[in-house]
């Protein structure tokens, strides 16, 4: 007996290595990435876009596999939504073709916008004899909609049988059911054409410059009605040629509907189809006697592909002489190779899935006579080959994906998991621009870098060397020389500094035992607690030494000293830290008088530390008082003695949240460190309950462990403003310094690594070694949501640094980057437009940014500029619960953050395709 048409498969009979076979079934064990029938016929049907597409099955076949391809609707949303009977242990036992019947009458009525029902069999329903075709039938008369039977078990065959089982059930039961309201004489259809990342859509355009009607898509953005007219087109076109030919060869058989083959992705292949097209219209309208159609492609054609190459070059240009490796299915076998020789690129060796024959032959011509053919799809043999052939880029299928990116190897997804439309002229230029993005992203040199642990002594020593230059590094650079601009007028709106009383308050607060006293007004005190509050949702302990209008006068010595005997004896602190204002600085109160002449007036206090940081708040920002504040401790409270083995002094930078401090603390205690870290407020506002309330902060490091830190052997310290902190305890006590600019990112955690292996003796643990492995697995994972996407910063100094550097070191393009204040090292960083100001300039600089990174009041520039994505960072953030949690350090912080960011554009590009086709 013969074998049903849409069985008939091209000979396979052929002697040529990695030729497709496809009468051969899969093997038990062979690994290979081949899908069943029932996967093939959901391919097909599922893009019809305003159908129940119901699943007739236990929890597998829908559960594993609803929403998960990216045909892409305008419309109708009801076919993203998985519909099962989700058949349960006694269905399979007595039947559940009762319970399909109630499903569907269910169903219709809870989705009345619903234009027909499909009902999918599968393996175990179809073993149980559950008679689809007749429950369909019988539900007809209950219902208002079609009810459509796919037999399509995936125990038939492979996935091409079930495309072409869902060919059958499109000709039996939908095309021709209906009549257009009128036909064109240029009216095509699309077949195999799904609307991936909205190929189609990349399509239409040209069709209607040509006037050329596309009746029927079958079935990308298809509407159940549109395809019933898709009998009355005067040309089919197949896009994927392996699925669905059996149903243009049926539709030329029943309607006389000649059809081609032919492919979108390239523009050689693009003009050939064209051409093709045209040529057949015209030869149907016009016969041999007018070529209308023809003369209007080549005028598209001349004015598309100029534009087209001219947009290609500066991506050719970084692509030519790449190699790469293609595996992928159907026409994209050899459209693909065309494709990429157009960018230069070079084909190392190619396989195929889902193809025939005839795409196997087309691709081998197009290939370079050394490129070799994948005959083992297995796992295992694309591994062989990736090792093998060593290539640029793998371009393939998402089954592929995570495989290519284990390798640490670009990745280009061609297959329906892309987010990318590759068709017609603008999709190649995508296409390019995908391709150019993915491999000369820079995360590439830093994942196949060395790390650490596998560096010779000889690095091992440059890299010890740099951290501890970092200080002198940063003198060395000329300020006067410096590209970054300073604001030229005369108004700040919108300030994204805080003052530097602020910065010293916070760096007080990571003392146990501390009270502040903010020598100004109360005022002043008043908005310090408030921000601080606002940020940590944390009581904060500071007072005021009150300033009145006599005080400012006549001078506030005795507001001072008053102020000192009052908390000392009211609160009974560990240690008093004393800032000052713009007010008692512009009066020229001197501070260490008033100080030394308190101490004379009461000895009884002389048991309580007293600090004093000066912090004007017309010098500087935040980070210079934090830093002021930090100096000031070390220079007050430490004492040398004999060096402590083990021991080291981390100087945390006043961007670090108090997750990130206790990071660094445990960083330092997994390689047997004893840290000293000061300030410390990982402990202080982490947003804890005990269980009493202090006036005091409590919870920070203790004054006698302060003490401790001029005998450590190293100090640590984390931001370029901490350096002249870090060069008190070497000037005082001989100890050496390592400096970081930040620790945020794949090389800036290995060169921390590497300082800690050196200090501590010890090798990096193991459990880093994972943190680092995983971190590099995530950066391979979110670099297609991070490639090109344009960045616009407004921080602190420090903050700046870091979080410009790292989002560079992910291909990112940073448009602009503000800092509050003008310091050392900003010249460094890699971004043209470099300057001081406030959040107003974010507004004005940041337009056509894809995210804004600022603190909470950046979001009045967010909403402005409409741009949807913000990180907030910084000081403030009261918008959001938690930033004081929030970890970005070190090989594990570095991954979270790559996760967030990755997450901010994945959600932010989902609502963009939301607002464009809704």
């Amino acid at each position: 007996m013969a074998k049903p048409d849409w069985y008939d498969t091209t000979d396979c009979e052929t002697h040529d290595a990695g030729a497709p076979k496809f009468c051969k079934k899969s093997e038990p064990g062979e690994g290979t990435e081949r899908s069943c029938a029932y996967d093939g016929a959901r391919v097909v049907l599922m893009p019809i876009t305003d159908v129940i597409h119901l699943v007739h099955g236990p929890i597998a076949c829908a559960g594993n596999s609803w929403d998960n391809r990216g045909a892409r609707s305008s419309d109708s949303q009801i076919y993203r939504r998985g519909f099962t009977t989700e058949m349960l242990q006694n269905d399979v036992i007595f039947g559940g073709e009762k319970k399909l019947y109630r499903a569907i009458q269910e169903l219709a009525a809870r989705y009345p916008e619903a234009k027909a029902i499909f009902v999918y069999a599968t393996c175990v329903t179809s073993m149980t004899g559950d008679d689809i075709e007749a429950v369909c039938k019988a539900a007809r008369d209950k219902v208002s909609v079609p009810v459509i039977p796919v037999n399509t078990p995936g125990f038939i065959g492979d996935k091409n049988i079930g495309n072409r089982l869902a060919g059958e059930t499109l000709f039996k039961y939908v095309i021709g059911t209906a009549e257009p309201e009128y036909t064109t004489d240029y009216d095509i259809n699309l077949i195999g054409e799904y609307n991936i990342a909205g190929d189609l859509w990349g399509m239409l355009p040209l069709f209607d410059r040509l006037g050329i009607r596309v009746l029927s898509c079958i079935s990308g953005d298809a509407k159940f009605e549109d395809l019933r007219y898709a009998h009355r087109a005067k040309l089919n076109i197949i896009v994927c040629s392996k699925s669905l030919t059996n149903l243009a060869k049926k539709m030329q058989k029943n309607y006389g509907i000649p059809y081609l083959e032919e492919s979108f992705y390239g523009m050689t292949d693009v003009a050939k189809a064209l051409r093709d097209i045209a040529r057949e219209l015209d030869d149907q309208v016009n016969g041999l006697e007018k070529r209308v159609m023809q003369e209007r492609v080549e005028a598209l054609i001349a004015e598309c592909e100029e534009a087209c190459r001219a947009e290609l070059a500066p991506y050719r240009e970084r692509l030519v002489g790449k190699r790469a490796v293609l595996f992928t299915g159907g026409v994209k076998t050899w459209s693909m190779v065309n494709a990429l020789a157009e960018l230069g690129v070079d084909i190392l060796a190619a396989g195929t899935q889902n193809s025939t024959l005839e795409d196997f032959y087309r691709m081998k011509a197009l290939m370079h006579e050394d490129a070799s053919i994948i005959a083992d799809t297995s796992t295992a043999g694309l591994l062989s080959v990736m090792y093998d052939k060593l290539p640029d880029l793998i371009v393939a299928g998402g089954k592929t994906k995570y495989l290519a990116l284990k390798t640490k190897t670009p990745f280009l997804d061609i297959n329906h998991g892309r987010s990318h439309p590759y068709a017609g002229y603008s999709g190649m230029v995508t296409f390019a621009k995908q391709l150019d993005l993915t491999v000369n992203n820079p995360i590439w040199t830093a994942l196949n870098a060395k790390a650490p642990w596998e560096k010779d002594a000889a690095s091992l020593e440059t890299d010890l060397a740099f951290a501890a230059g970092h200080a002198e590094r940063l003198a060395a650079l000329d300020m006067k020389a410096s590209r970054v601009k300073v604001p030229t007028k005369h108004a700040t709106v919108n300030p994204q500094k805080n003052s530097p009383a602020l910065g010293a308050t916070l760096a007080y607060l990571g003392i146990d035992g501390m009270l502040g006293l903010l020598h100004g007004a109360q005022g002043c005190s008043t908005f310090i607690r408030l921000q601080l509050s606002r940020h940590f949702k944390e009581s904060i302990a500071l007072n005021s030494t009150s300033m009145s209008e006599e005080a400012a006068i006549f001078g506030g010595w005795e507001n001072l000293k008053l102020g000192l005997n009052r908390v000392m004896e009211k609160f009974k602190p560990a240690v008093v830290g004393v800032m000052t204002t713009g007010l008692t600085e512009t009066m020229g109160d001197d501070v260490r008088s008033a100080i030394v002449k308190f101490r004379e007036a009461h000895p009884e206090h002389d048991q309580i530390p007293v600090i004093h940081a000066s912090t004007p708040d017309y010098c500087g920002s935040m980070q210079e008082g934090y830093a002021a504040a930090v100096e000031a401790i070390l220079a007050t409270i430490p004492e040398g003695d004999i060096p402590v083995p083990g021991q080291v002094s981390i100087l945390p930078g006043c961007h670090l949240t108090p997750a990130e401090v206790e990071e660094i603390a445990e960083l330092c205690q997994s390689f047997g460190l004893d840290p000293i870290i000061v300030p410390d407020i990982s402990n202080a506002l982490d947003g804890h309950i005990d269980a009493t309330v202090s006036a005091l902060s409590v919870g920070g490091i203790a004054v006698e462990r302060i003490k401790a830190a001029g005998r450590s052997q190293a100090t640590l310290y984390f931001g370029d403003s901490l350096a002249d902190a870090a060069a008190v305890l070497k000037d005082k006590y001989g100890i050496p310094s390592y400096g970081f600019t930040s620790i945020t990112g794949l090389a800036e955690s290995d060169l921390l690594m590497a300082t800690l292996a050196k200090v501590s003796g010890r090798p990096v643990p193991e459990k880093l070694r994972r943190w680092r492995s995983r971190l590099m697995d995530a950066m391979v994972d979110c670099h297609y949501q991070l490639g090109q996407k344009k960045i616009a910063l407004a921080l602190e100094a420090d903050h700046l640094k870091g979080m410009t550097t790292f989002l560079a070191s992910l291909g990112c393009d940073i448009q602009v980057a503000i800092a509050a204040t003008r310091t050392r090292g900003l010249d460094q960083l890699p971004v043209e437009h470099l300057f001081v100001g406030d959040l107003e300039d974010l507004e004005k600089s940041a337009a056509g940014a894809d995210l804004l990174v600022a603190n909470s009041n950046g979001r009045q520039a967010a909403k402005k500029l409409g741009i949807g994505a913000h990180l907030r960072t910084g000081m403030p953030v009261f918008d959001r619960l938690g930033s004081h949690h929030k970890m970005w350090v070190g090989y594990q912080g570095t991954l979270n953050l790559i996760f967030e960011v990755a997450n901010i554009f994945q959600a932010n590009a989902k609502e963009a395709q939301k607002l464009a086709h809704n």
